[in-house]
């Protein structure tokens, strides 16, 4: 769904131009606007045999596996970041990865647990992940 910029300014006033998970203050330009709900393209795979070492290629069909959601209430501003990190997962799988990234940096990242050692950082898995929306007490269905 391409957004006109009214519906874009409606987007970002769902959170007064903050970031819908993380909370970080959106500049007029460089912010998307997320499919909460995510919509899941369908993919076609196309093997690539024309290079030395043959790879599998991604490709966009253009359907929605659940074009329900594409529509401007599903949509909620959110930063370049954890729009890209977010994709197609719902919001708990979401919240599971960025619980995931602590340990996987620790595994690793030996400027990680050094800095862990040196407590300049905390790495706590038994944190919870709670989005800036959550915090706010906004519905979680936008």
């Amino acid at each position: 769904m391409r957004l006109s910029k009214k519906q874009r300014k409606e987007v970002w006033s769902k959170s007064g131009g903050v970031c819908w998970y993380c909370g970080q203050c959106l500049l007029e330009k460089g912010w998307h606007a997320d499919h909460f709900e995510p919509l899941l393209r369908q993919h076609s795979y196309i093997r690539d045999m024309s290079k030395p070492i043959p790879t599998i290629k991604a490709v966009d069909t253009g359907i929605s596996l659940y074009p329900q959601n594409d529509h401007i209430g599903n949509m909620v501003p959110s930063c370049a970041p954890c729009n890209l990190f977010k994709a197609a997962l719902d919001v708990e799988l979401f919240r599971q990865e960025i619980k995931a990234q602590i340990e996987r940096l620790r595994k690793a990242s030996s400027g990680f647990r050094i800095a862990e050692r040196l407590g300049i950082i905390e790495g706590h898995e038994s944190k919870d992940v709670v989005f800036w929306y959550e915090q706010q007490s906004i519905n979680a269905n936008p």
